[in-house]
């Protein structure tokens, strides 16, 4: 299945202050500071994403897999 990837800069966030959740088409990401609801191009597996924080680049990266239906178009 084809993946994407969202890269979110964080400035001065702590990898302990991030609640991030991963629904079928939406990212919800929350800090103390801040709050992102981020509506997603495409479905996606919400079970199956990865997240890491890289902190020397106060950056939160989200790779995520699409979840589409098989058609004649689409047979990945």
């Amino acid at each position: 299945c084809p993946s994407f990837q969202i890269k979110i800069k964080l400035p001065e966030t702590k990898y302990s202050d991030i609640t991030l959740d991963i629904q079928e088409k939406v990212l919800d990401l929350r800090t103390p500071q801040k709050k992102l609801l981020l509506h997603l191009p495409y479905r996606v597996d919400s079970k199956n994403g990865k997240a890491r924080f890289l902190s020397e680049e106060e950056t939160l990266e989200v790779t995520l897999r699409v979840s589409r239906m098989f058609d004649f178009i689409n047979f990945l």
